[in-house]
């Protein structure tokens, strides 16, 4: 969402206006935006990083509004029980029972429930350079359900 999301300012700012309007657009179009001189990113991305990228802008996003209430912050009909069940098969073999790991992750789970859109974001497409499951092809009631559970886990990483 760009200017319009969560990193409209703070440290995470990019200043970026978003890619919203991308949405459903041609990937050789978003490959052309992407190498052009404003976003010039070019050394840094080979070419199925620009064809991969191209393809989250162009089919990928989706309105987390729908599954996440703005107020509350939670994930709208998710199941805490259901979740357990989930996060105890796919996630807690990484992040251990208590969401305390990685050690370099630096927050525990349960604490980064104050982002829940960037939470869901790394549930439903993985996390970047990281070896983390994309749950998209489960659908969206098993990454609502696990992050009600998430949700319940400890805010600070148990000593």
């Amino acid at each position: 969402m760009g200017k319009d999301g969560a990193y409209k300012s703070g440290k995470h700012n990019t200043g970026i206006k978003g890619i919203n309007a991308m949405a459903g657009a041609d990937l050789k179009k978003i490959v052309a935006v992407l190498k052009d001189k404003t976003h010039d990113l070019t050394d840094k991305l080979s070419d199925d990083d620009f064809q991969d990228l191209a393809m989250f802008v162009s089919k990928g996003q989706f309105d987390m509004d729908k599954y996440i209430d703005r107020k509350t912050k939670m994930p709208i009909g998710g199941d805490a029980a259901k979740g357990a069940a989930y996060y105890n098969t796919v996630c807690a073999t990484c992040h251990g029972k208590d969401g305390a790991k990685p050690k370099d992750m630096g927050k525990s789970l349960g604490s980064q429930m104050g982002n829940p859109w960037e939470v869901m974001h790394k549930i439903v497409n993985g996390q970047p350079d990281e070896e983390m499951l994309s749950l998209r092809v489960f659908g969206m009631q098993p990454v609502l359900d696990i992050m009600a559970y998430i949700a319940t886990l400890p805010k600070k990483k148990l000593k």
